[in-house]
């Protein structure tokens, strides 16, 4: 393998970081030495984005790989390029910094199965350089959410406070994958709605999209996941996620399932360690703060800390599809009934979609409070749910989206639909949206109330919002998202 390439080469679009590449720029433009740390989920575009921001800059790349002996590892990275060969990665390092303006270390948390040792040689090395009247940067990215809180953000660590900067790469907007799927021939809101919900904000499945050239959600994902021979996104959730848990990740696979499948109360949550929510409450937590895998949400009205009423979902599009089609399934694949389970996702995805487009309109709803084209501004958006308050046929209500103008006591009722709708059932949604407000106590008797309905296609759009209803379909999405 190569480790090392001057410079780097890539042949396909790059997409939007305009504000990290920004700060990128402005920091390595300073004098003395920087020390840049990037990480980020698997296929986020750590990499990439270091690649545009490194364009035409003579730079060193140094690939860390996570099953190798130091000797090996060296051993390569002299072979791959005109370089001396060195004993130690100290000596290594201080070969790079008294040669290069530009270095970047891809992978930096494997250093940690290399050689943990490794961290107390950059701490020293980057102590020293921080004093010379040189210019360097230093770029480090790393893709394992845990290790590298654990090299960059404990006390006891030797690099502990010496990054100038710590960038946490986020997945992209909606708005810019909608453009990317565009750009590769995908030109149905619907169809990239769909690969949305399933890939979200994560640019590498997209770049495989277009590579692909697939025209059509369902061809992509059979070839990705349900192909006899070989689905090529099978094992990926695996892959993403093996590395991050351990030894423990048989547990926190049962968790992240059994959350994917619905059960997402506590106590639900809880029967995977036999009822114990003391031990749930603690790996919940670990997978909300250490790992970033999943939030914990509560009624749009409730206090969060307040709330007894919280529910946990997995935070990541992908992983939520991957453990609700793929994991929980594995035995099919064992057995080799793939057709079975192929016919099974084809009858049962668009639900997967339908709650996915709760947080697509959310998304949309916020980009049209921001441009001010919304009765009133709200100040928060979200689900709701709770007790109806009917007292003769209790039962749990639940309402897609409301947002809250706490101020003016005004609020937005939404309810989405992955559906076509002929006018009258667009209006009898509408109408059972009403009486479930009425179970909403928040501000009641004193706020300003109005209601609204997203769907794909609404017949008798216009007339909807005569009678003074929001009303969105597709076709407002076009230019949105």
């Amino acid at each position: 393998m190569v480790y090392i390439l001057h410079p780097m080469h890539v042949n396909y679009k790059f997409y939007d970081r305009k504000e990290e590449l920004a700060l990128l720029n402005k920091l390595s433009s300073s004098r003395g030495f920087k020390f840049i740390v990037i990480y980020g989920r698997r296929r986020i575009g750590k990499t990439r984005l270091v690649q545009e921001f490194l364009r035409n800059k003579e730079h060193t790349y140094v690939f860390v790989p996570k099953d190798k002996t130091v000797d090996l590892f060296l051993y390569e990275l002299s072979n791959s390029e005109n370089i001396p060969r060195f004993t130690s990665i100290s000596d290594l390092l201080k070969y790079l910094l008294e040669t290069n303006e530009f270095i970047f270390f891809d992978e930096f948390q494997n250093f940690y199965y290399l050689d943990k040792s490794v961290y107390s040689d950059f701490q020293k090395l980057i102590d020293e350089y921080k004093y010379k009247q040189k210019n360097i940067s230093l770029l480090v990215s790393g893709s394992s959410f845990s290790l590298m809180k654990k090299i960059l953000g404990e006390h006891s660590h030797p690099l502990y406070g010496r990054a100038d900067i710590v960038m946490r790469l986020l997945p992209l907007d909606i708005d810019i994958v909608m453009q990317m799927l565009f750009d590769a021939g995908i030109e149905d809101i619907s169809e990239r709605i769909k690969f949305y919900s399933v890939f979200g904000g994560v640019p590498k499945y997209y770049e495989l999209i277009n590579r692909m050239e697939f025209s059509d959600f369902e061809s992509a994902i059979k070839m990705f996941f349900f192909d006899i021979r070989i689905p090529l996104l099978k094992e990926e959730g695996k892959t993403i996620l093996i590395s991050e848990f351990g030894g423990e990740y048989k547990t926190y696979f049962s968790i992240l399932e059994t959350i994917a499948s619905g059960k997402n109360r506590l106590s639900q949550i809880a029967n995977v360690f036999g009822g114990k929510s003391t031990t749930a409450s603690r790996y919940l937590s670990l997978l909300r703060n250490e790992y970033e895998i999943i939030r914990r949400q509560t009624p749009i009205t409730d206090d969060p800390k307040k709330s007894r009423a919280g529910i946990y979902q997995i935070d990541d599009n992908f992983l939520k599809f991957w453990f609700a089609f793929v994991k929980r399934y594995e035995s099919y694949y064992e057995q080799r009934r793939i057709e079975e389970l192929w016919n099974f996702f084809l009858n049962n995805y668009n639900i997967f979609i339908g709650k996915a487009f709760e947080e697509i309109s959310r998304e949309f709803l916020i980009k049209k409070n921001t441009a001010g084209d919304l009765p009133f501004k709200f100040d928060t958006i979200g689900n709701w749910w709770g007790t109806s308050t009917d007292a003769y046929n209790k039962r749990i209500e639940e309402i897609d989206l409301i947002g809250l103008n706490k101020k003016h006591n005004k609020v937005l009722f939404i309810e989405c639909k992955w559906q076509d709708l002929e006018f009258n059932k667009a209006q009898k949604v509408l109408y059972e949206l009403k009486k479930k407000s009425n179970s909403v106590s928040w501000s009641k008797n004193k706020r300003n109330e109005y209601f609204g309905l997203i769907a794909k296609k609404i017949e008798g759009k216009e007339k909807l919002k005569r009678n003074g209803c929001i009303v969105f379909d597709l076709d407002d999405f076009n230019g949105i998202c």
